[in-house]
């Protein structure tokens, strides 16, 4: 009874923080086939500029007899794909007091094999074209600064205008909200890029419009079913997003 109403008093406490950053970052809904002049392009790091998922699959059946979770058998990654974070986390049966662990740790193997994680296939070629436009990009990410800037000098992408890191991998709307705050972006500018059902929400809570790629971890159809204001499937369909 008690542990259900401090959760409950928790949720009321997110839920009007939210609404808090929301009233701070009022727009107006863009419409999907606008373009914006001066338009700033906001990357998440995982799943959209790196090519992680099969490594992050890898690194939680390591960590998952030590913090005593399910593996994830290949056979049950589709499903998996149409599921938000929330729900993978409930499917995988993972204590959420050991999340924070089971993160931390995560990271640190990450970095170990860094060098061995590629962007996505036609990516590179896209994220070049952009710079040359002289687009304003940067990357918001709970993976750590280390970890990114050591992924985009490998890869000689090194070409991101700001670099955002955050351990809050829940509200993601709140974190994105003070990084608009802190570099002067206007919302009705700039556009968020991610491959999760949360990225969609998080930006959706902000009037930002949204692209959602789908060569990351969740599928076409889950991301489609939370209306992003762009769906894209293949990285030079990026270049659209900008003014010529």
């Amino acid at each position: 009874m008690w542990s259900q109403s401090i959760a409950n008093a928790r949720e009321r406490a997110q839920l009007e923080l939210e609404r808090a950053f929301t009233i701070i970052y009022p727009c107006a809904i863009m419409t999907s086939n606008m373009k914006l002049k001066n338009t700033v392009l906001i990357f998440d790091f995982d799943g959209t500029i790196a090519d992680t998922h099969h490594y992050l699959i890898k690194i939680s059946n390591q960590l998952s007899s030590e913090f005593h979770y399910k593996t994830i058998p290949p056979g049950e990654i589709p499903l998996l794909k149409n599921k938000t974070s929330q729900e993978v986390i409930q499917h995988l049966k993972v204590p959420m007091l050991k999340i924070p662990a089971i993160i931390a740790k995560a990271k640190k193997l990450f970095y170990e094999n860094m060098d061995s994680l590629d962007p996505f296939a036609g990516l590179t070629e896209v994220l070049d074209q952009l710079k040359s436009k002289n687009i304003t990009m940067g990357i918001l990410s709970s993976n750590t600064a280390a970890n990114i800037h050591r992924f985009l000098q490998t890869h000689q992408l090194d070409i991101f205008d700001f670099i955002h890191t955050t351990s809050n991998v829940w509200s993601k709307n709140i974190v994105l909200a003070k990084l608009l705050r802190d570099k002067k972006l206007a919302v009705k500018d700039t556009i968020y890029i991610g491959d999760e059902i949360r990225d969609i929400v998080a930006a959706q809570r902000l009037n930002l419009r949204v692209a959602a790629v789908t060569w990351g971890y969740n599928s076409s159809d889950s991301l489609r079913r939370h209306h992003p204001t762009f769906l894209i499937d293949k990285p030079a369909e990026l270049l659209n997003l900008v003014d010529e």
